[in-house]
């Protein structure tokens, strides 16, 4: 999926009337579960971005941060193998660095509710889904 589609969906969702992000269900693995609070967190920035007031995404992004910890344990532990191209567990840890680093820009410009900083860390942090997506999404 191209990031530009990707973004276009986002804001679909994000402006929808009455939509809500679905709560993180109790069966999911980690990496689902990380990806739930992820989504909620993204279309919160999106509707942040879009009433001009981004100083809540930040606070959302700690909890993706502390799945990404949960996720970090069950793929070290064992608990948890990735579905698809588990061999390759080193490309993702790179990829998810990756892009939590780029979540790091979108906490930082959250803080500061710096709309335009926020905006310009949401695009790189949508492009950096395809490349973990295209490998390791079942």
């Amino acid at each position: 999926m191209k990031p530009a589609y990707l973004l276009g969906s986002l804001l679909c969702l994000a402006g929808c009337s009455g939509h809500q992000p679905p709560a993180p269900t109790s069966g999911a693995n980690p990496v689902q579960h990380e990806m739930q609070l992820l989504t909620a967190a993204l279309q919160s920035a999106v509707n942040g971005i879009g009433a001009g007031d981004v100083r809540g995404i930040a606070h959302e992004l700690h909890g993706v941060h502390a799945a990404k910890e949960r996720t970090e344990t069950a793929l070290s532990s064992g608990n948890y193998r990735l579905r698809k191209n588990h061999e390759r567990l080193d490309r993702f840890r790179a990829l998810d660095e990756e892009f939590h680093r780029r979540l790091e820009g979108l906490v930082h410009a959250s803080q500061a509710n710096d709309v335009g900083a926020a905006a310009t860390a949401f695009a790189g942090v949508i492009q950096s889904c395809a490349p973990c997506h295209s490998v390791f999404r079942p």
